[in-house]
């Protein structure tokens, strides 16, 4: 049997097996191939223009697929929507530049394309800051935006996207609000960023170790302890998620802070690290909701848990692995800072402290700290920051002369070490020393700058001094709200910042026909307008600067009723009244009693149910109505 040779395979005839390759479309041919009608085969250059020697355009505007259309669309909306908030932006300030762009408007007629160029050439966007205004030209975008898609909200939404959290952490286990790491990613940056810094007695390193492990039962960290810290942090934030209803500011918080509310009253009153800190917050928090009623309950707790903790230490932190010397300056920073915020919330209420002074408590003159600072979500360049650690022991200003307490408020000034200096660059939380300084020598003051009936010459001037040192302070924390405003921003402040600032305004009340007090005046109310919105409390506190300054001046200047018409406008409701528990006090009218007895209506909420139909209209019509008669 012979074999005879096969044939060798023919190439050209593939086997039935070999899949053939998928053709590739081409949604877009060359201008070449669009002339000779011919099929392009999509590169460049492609196979006819090589074949032909021709140079091949392609011109990606001419690709018509519907996805690349709306990516085009949604880009120059964008750029639209940049230019147009650039441009109002502009057109805010008065200076020879935006004359100058106003008039090129006016008398070339430019396109968009060319006021752009125009304005990159002759108005860098650094020279403008926001402004009170611009600030209701963001609402007003973020409110038509409301009723689209949680996905495509955030698909739109360009500073969300080009959010980058400085500190991470997980939503589960520890809330059952959200399941979105990167929106308590956001939170907790936004917290440790603007809200830490006053109320230090949470370990953030400690803090974000046990939070980042996952385990509940952790020394450093609890339920209770995140949720109070991410109802906090809503107030600082502009994601919708913030608000525990839907497109209602008034409620952000409150689902995060009922969350810790209901995990505080399963601990059954467990003594632990996070739930005294935790304590601590919640009077913060509830304050800032109008609640400071209940706030201050949960800062008394906290203050009687503190000896709790230095008692038994060995049993609270057996599994922290802490030394015994880390152990106690843990513990000496609680008990330093809940006591600075607790006489601060004294000062605001009216309040003798439940917790005495701590005593034997060595705290870092000054410690050298090379950390940094930026104002997070801004995407600036970060800048030195304050030391965290840096204290000035003094001794207690227990003397009840007023004039002595200044004297010793001054020292102290002058020996702030050079990291607390006040400057035209202050990072926020010294730029809120000094308020919360200016704010101390107001309220010693204040109740020295009334004169009483009969008194002697002395007494009248000893009187017109101290009414200066109060206005001269209150226009000093119009100046460190300035600095602000121009460095860090007016959309975003501490909450502490709006009781330096209404305090300022009452002061300022009676001084109104003052160039610089107006000046001043306006600058604070504007700003409290911008941020203060963002708590409930700070709306009321407004509210009683309003009616206060009506109440004082029989007219006002048009640039003030604006304000105030703005403030009702955007931030106040009538039936917000009904949500207050608050026994804020009414500075301005406690400071002008001359009795012994202190009317009823002084208090936060009784006093806004007396004043619930008040307006600016209907304060002018009263007027009006009344001259006719």
């Amino acid at each position: 049997m012979s074999l005879r040779p096969l044939a060798p395979k023919d190439p050209n005839n593939p086997s039935p097996d070999r899949v053939p390759p998928k053709k590739r479309k081409v949604s877009s041919a060359c201008e070449a191939c669009k002339i000779a009608k011919t099929k392009c085969s999509g590169h460049q250059p492609c196979t006819y223009c090589v074949k032909k020697n021709i140079e091949c355009i392609m011109d990606p505007e001419s690709d018509q697929r519907r996805k690349v259309q709306m990516r085009r669309r949604l880009n120059s909306l964008e750029e639209d929507q940049d230019l147009f908030v650039r441009l109002v932006r502009t057109l805010r300030h008065t200076n020879q530049a935006v004359d100058g762009l106003l008039k090129y408007i006016r008398d070339d007629q430019p396109s968009v394309a060319e006021i752009k160029s125009f304005m990159d050439c002759n108005l860098p966007q650094r020279e403008f800051e926001k402004t009170p205004e611009l600030l209701d030209i963001y609402n007003g975008l973020n409110t038509t935006q409301q009723g689209v898609s949680k996905s495509w909200a955030r698909a739109l939404d360009i500073p969300r996207l080009c959010d980058r959290p400085r500190f991470s952490g997980r939503a589960r286990p520890w809330t059952t609000i959200t399941d979105d790491d990167d929106f308590v990613s956001h939170l907790i940056s936004l917290w440790f960023t603007w809200h830490h810094l006053f109320f230090n007695w949470v370990d953030r390193d400690l803090f974000l170790r046990d939070l980042n492990s996952g385990n509940v039962q952790s020394t450093f960290c609890s339920p209770f302890l995140v949720n109070t810290i991410l109802a906090e942090a809503c107030f600082y934030s502009d994601y919708p998620e913030a608000c525990a209803v839907p497109g209602d500011l008034t409620t952000k918080g409150e689902h995060f802070w009922k969350e810790a509310k209901r995990l505080l009253d399963a601990e059954e009153g467990k003594i632990t690290l996070a739930t005294v800190q935790g304590l601590g917050l919640m009077y913060s928090c509830s304050s800032v909701m109008g609640k400071d009623r209940l706030g201050w309950t949960y800062m008394v707790r906290a203050s009687k848990a503190v000896p709790i903790l230095r008692s038994s230490p060995d049993q609270i932190f057996r599994d922290s692995n802490l030394t015994g010397e880390a152990i106690s300056q843990l513990l000496d920073h609680l008990e330093v800072g809940m006591f600075g915020s607790m006489v601060l919330g004294c000062l605001s209420l009216q309040k003798i402290p439940p917790m005495d002074k701590p005593i034997g408590i060595q705290l870092p003159i000054h410690q050298k700290d090379e950390g940094e600072w930026f104002p997070y979500p801004r995407q600036v360049d970060p800048v030195p920051a304050a030391h965290t650690h840096c204290a000035i022991m003094q001794r207690s200003l227990v003397e009840v002369s007023v004039n002595d307490c200044y004297d010793r408020l001054v020292r102290w000034k002058k020996d702030l070490p050079e990291c607390l200096w006040y400057t035209s660059e202050s990072v926020p939380e010294v730029l809120s020393l000094h308020m919360n300084y200016h704010t101390l020598i107001t309220i010693a003051f204040a109740f020295l700058k009334t004169p009483i009936l009969g008194a002697d010459q002395k007494t009248l001037l000893s009187v017109s001094c101290a009414r200066q040192k109060c206005i001269q302070s209150a226009q000093a924390v119009s100046e460190s709200v300035t600095i602000h405003q121009s460095q860090w921003g007016i959309d975003r402040g501490a909450a502490n910042d709006m009781q330096y600032i209404c305090t300022a305004l009452f002061m300022l009340v009676d001084d109104l026909d003052d160039e610089k007090s107006h000046d001043a005046f306006l600058n604070l109310a504007k700003s409290a307008v911008s941020f203060g919105g963002r708590w409930l409390l700070t709306k009321g506190m407004f509210r009683l600067v309003q009616i206060a300054t009506v109440q004082a001046n029989k007219s006002l200047s048009p640039e003030i009723v604006d304000v105030f018409k703005r403030f009702e406008r955007r931030l106040w409701k009538s039936e917000d009244r009904q949500r207050f528990r608050s026994a804020y006090p009414n500075f301005a009218a406690v400071l002008r009693q001359q009795d012994d007895t202190v009317p009823d209506d002084l208090e936060m909420d009784q006093f806004l149910e007396v004043w619930s139909d008040f307006t600016m209209d209907g304060q002018r019509e009263v007027e009006s109505s009344a001259g006719k008669e």
